[in-house]
């Protein structure tokens, strides 16, 4: 039977505004950092020194204690609120968290802020969802049928879990809740800028349309683009199956008709020509900005910077200013994550001035992988380099190594690739300034560049093939991909 991958919806227990207000623990959270020890005793003491006074004995009473004060710091972290530091038992109070403190005295800003919050980014916008179904079918919401519609939507939770409440119990300070379990769709849209059937309409894309809708949004497509070349990205990355014959029926005209691309039939020259297509400034504005904003609160960049064009990147890499390199380097860092569709998940520590930037992936999309990239803008790389990202798998536990040079990798550096991924388990990915023009002149060429990549690897590691008859195989191949572009044009 296959599996299904679970989510989990978020945690939150001893965590209630019945107990204090946003603000009052955040500025607890504030005084105690970084001691998360400190943090716990202080909520003990405050929220917790009356409960189980009908303990059997004064230990079991503490112990309880503790306990409730541990769950409220679990949950402070699941809701993104403070973070762990490196060092054992430390923590630090997250930038939503300052944002939220220096607009103490806005109790309005305040409680939209974090509705927004876990509406964009927590399990919110399921738990609205999951209640709004349960009430269009007349049925009444409570923690057990809230807890089985969520599991029906792929979410690991249990019908006890009060997690439900407690996030109902936050949003409600905002009024998404007019009454206990009734929501305020007008609400929702002025906190979000989405309305409520903007939100519905996402909900009823067929998997097709919502991931060619995720390709044009990962590749930025903003000005009209062939459909098939995107749908070959939603193929490669997605690993879905979307047939060119269907392509228009049932993934272009419903998106167009939901005012999410815009679409233009070309017919000009030899042949019918593919629709090309692009994003509409609707899908920009309400679906390119919250992703563009999801990465930028978990990297050092600002969405402005992120919304940067990959030519843009590319052509700063030569700036004379080396800010604006280096930054130009970060921003291509982020591009490879986007254009395979990768999960951000941290930078790595790193010296300045090396003219490197390096940054952590993952990808759940077949397998799970851990990818390890590296950015270098130097004229050459050799074995060193390589060997050094190696090196460094055994601190990241990472797979697959890509690195992305603006300029060329040394022959000793290819054939330390290829003898790596001969003897050991891992993947390297060598993508040097050739490879970036041919991105830079079409950003699906990525997809085609990553799959003969892997076909030399399979080539040489599986089959024994020699370099140079991996050469006349892959001349051979894109001679015959040509005449049967020809033949195409000439029978249309």
């Amino acid at each position: 039977m296959e599996s299904k991958k679970l989510k989990r919806f978020t945690y939150g227990h001893q965590f209630e505004p019945a107990k204090f207000s946003l603000v009052e623990i955040l500025e607890l959270c504030k005084h105690c950092q970084p001691s998360r020890d400190t943090l716990e005793a202080n909520i003990a003491q405050r929220y917790f020194s009356q409960h189980s006074k009908r303990a059997s004995s004064r230990l079991a009473s503490s112990d309880n204690i503790s306990k409730l004060a541990m769950n409220c710091f679990l949950s402070l972290r699941a809701y993104q609120l403070i973070d762990d530091l490196e060092q054992l038992r430390q923590y630090k109070i997250t930038l939503l968290a300052e944002e939220i403190l220096s607009n103490a005295n806005n109790s309005l800003f305040v409680n939209r802020r974090f509705a927004a919050h876990i509406l964009n980014n927590l399990s919110g916008m399921a738990l609205l969802k999951a209640i709004d179904a349960i009430n269009a079918r007349g049925e009444e919401p409570q923690l057990e049928s809230i807890a089985y519609e969520l599991q029906e939507r792929g979410y690991a939770i249990s019908p006890n879990a009060i997690y439900t409440s407690t996030m109902r119990s936050w949003l409600s300070q905002a009024n998404v809740f007019e009454r206990e379990y009734e929501i305020n769709w007008d609400v929702v849209s002025e906190i979000l800028g989405i309305n409520k059937d903007f939100i519905d309409e996402l909900y009823t894309l067929t998997p097709g349309q919502k991931h060619f809708l995720l390709s044009l949004l990962n590749l930025d497509v903003k000005e009209l683009t062939p459909a098939n070349k995107v749908a070959q990205h939603t193929r490669s990355v997605y690993k879905l199956r979307l047939t060119t014959k269907n392509l228009v029926k049932d993934v272009i005209d419903p998106l167009t008709n939901l005012a999410l691309i815009e679409t233009e039939k070309t017919t000009g020259g030899r042949g019918a020509k593919p629709n090309n297509v692009r994003l509409t400034s609707k899908a920009q504005s309400e679906l390119l900005a919250p992703l563009l904003k999801s990465i930028a609160s978990e990297t050092r960049l600002s969405e402005i910077e992120l919304n940067r064009t990959f030519d843009d990147v590319v052509n700063d890499l030569n700036h004379q200013d080396k800010h604006i390199k280096g930054k130009a380097l970060e921003l291509l860092a982020i591009w490879m994550i986007r254009l395979t569709s990768l999960r951000f998940t941290k930078w790595r520590s790193r010296e300045n001035g090396k003219g490197e930037v390096d940054v952590l992936a993952a990808s759940d999309r077949f397998v799970y992988s851990r990818w390890q990239i590296q950015c270098k803008n130097t004229n050459k790389v050799d074995i060193d380099v390589l060997a050094k990202e190696i090196g460094l798998t055994f601190v990241t536990g990472a797979d697959v190594v890509m690195v992305v040079t603006t300029g060329e990798f040394t022959r000793d550096a290819y054939q330390y690739a290829y003898r790596m991924m001969e003897v050991s388990r891992y993947y390297m990915i060598l993508l040097q300034k050739d490879d970036i023009e041919a991105i830079k002149r079409d950003k699906t060429n990525i997809v085609e560049i990553f799959d003969r990549k892997a076909r030399r690897v399979f080539a040489k590691k599986e089959l024994d093939v020699s370099d140079e008859e991996l050469n006349e195989i892959e001349q051979e191949e894109d001679l015959m991909a040509r005449v049967i572009e020809d033949e195409v044009d000439d029978n249309n």
